[in-house]
This record gives C-alpha cells, sequence and structure tokens, in this order.
C-alpha cells in the first residue's frame, strides 16, 4: 500500500510529524510519490527545524544558550553545506532530470529523521552514541532510497552521488581546517 506523501507545509505544524514518519516509515513509498516540484522555502524550513531539535534538548538539560546556539549554527551550516554538495552532484554530475528543488527537498525529508537525536542528551553516553550512529546510517540510507526512487538514479549513480558529497564535504572540511587560536607566553 502506498503512502502519499505529503509536501512540508509550514503553516500547518503537524504536516512535519507527517513528513518525518512518513519518509522514515515507508520510504520508497514516500519519495515515490513526492512531488518533485515545489520551492525551496518549506524543505528550508523543515531542515532547521530538524537541527533546532537538539538546541531544544540541550538547553532543556541545562547548557549554556551560547554555546548551544553556536553549535546549532554550526551544525546547520554544515548541513546546508552537505546538502548544496549533494544537490549539484546529482543534478549536474550524475545529470538527473529532478530539479535542484527537488534534490534539496530529498535530502532535507530524509534528514528529518534526526529530530530523535535530540533524545541523545538525555540517555547515558553508552546509548547516545549507538543512537546518533544509527540515525546517521538511516538517514544516508534515506538519501540513497530518495535518490533512486525520488531523483530515478540507479544504483551506481544514486551510490556515487552519496560517496562524492561525503568525500568533498570531507576534503572541504579538512581545506578548511580545524579554527585556529593564537596564545601568547607571557611568561617572560
Amino acid at each position: 500500500m502506498d503512502i502519499q506523501a505529503r509536501d512540508f507545509n509550514w503553516r500547518q505544524p503537524a504536516s512535519f510529524f507527517q513528513v518525518v514518519w512518513g519518509a522514515a516509515r515507508r520510504p520508497v513509498s514516500f519519495f515515490r510519490t513526492l512531488p518533485p516540484e515545489g520551492g525551496l522555502l518549506s524543505p528550508l524550513i523543515f531542515l532547521v527545524v530538524v537541527q533546532a531539535s537538539p538546541l531544544a534538548a540541550v538547553l532543556l538539560k541545562g547548557a549554556p544558550p551560547g554555546v548551544a546556539l553556536a553549535n546549532f549554527l554550526s551544525n546547520l551550516l554544515l548541513s546546508l553545506l552537505f546538502a548544496s554538495l549533494f544537490c549539484l552532484t546529482g543534478r549536474f554530475l550524475m545529470r538527473s532530470a529532478l530539479p535542484l528543488a527537488g534534490f534539496f527537498r530529498v535530502y532535507a525529508y530524509s534528514c528529518g529523521v534526526w529530530v530523535l537525536s535530540a533524545l541523545a542528551p538525555f540517555l547515558p553516553s553508552s546509548l547516545a552514541l549507538p543512537l546518533i550512529i544509527a540515525l546517521a546510517l538511516y538517514v544516508l540510507i534515506l538519501l540513497f532510497v530518495g535518490l533512486r526512487v525520488g531523483a530515478g538514479l540507479s544504483l551506481p549513480l544514486a551510490a556515487g552521488v552519496l560517496v562524492i558529497s561525503v568525500m568533498a564535504l570531507a576534503l572541504l572540511l579538512s581545506l578548511l581546517g580545524p579554527a585556529q587560536t593564537v596564545t601568547t607566553n607571557t611568561a617572560g
């Protein structure tokens, strides 16, 4: 039984959970019925809400707001950078007919299960780390299914999009390097 994919509508907050549940529970049916056309605003808001859920959790746990906000912005920027690499690789390198907005929708809605990472701060580290790893792997699986079904890419092309996107992100981050701090030795 196919489920009809509903696009996220930021004016109807309940649609957030319908999209997360639809993509996570029956990804093939969800991405098969997801309309390829549409703007960037709804998936962008969806992605921001997904990335904000761990922020809310760490704030509830008592983290300093400045540190929590800095982590949120860093994670959001990293997610948008990966989304850009994912969309550009799929659309132009693999020459898919799916428009860039369609690739972004596949990316954003595949990341929906990441909302469960908000549970990690409340779990012991022996459970939190496996949860984060399992969610990251499931997001990659959903991205793969979205590429195969939603974008109509063959198995090697869909795998290529993921591998190239991950490698390009790793290369870009290694070129940027860690933030350097300058310290001076005042003890003469």
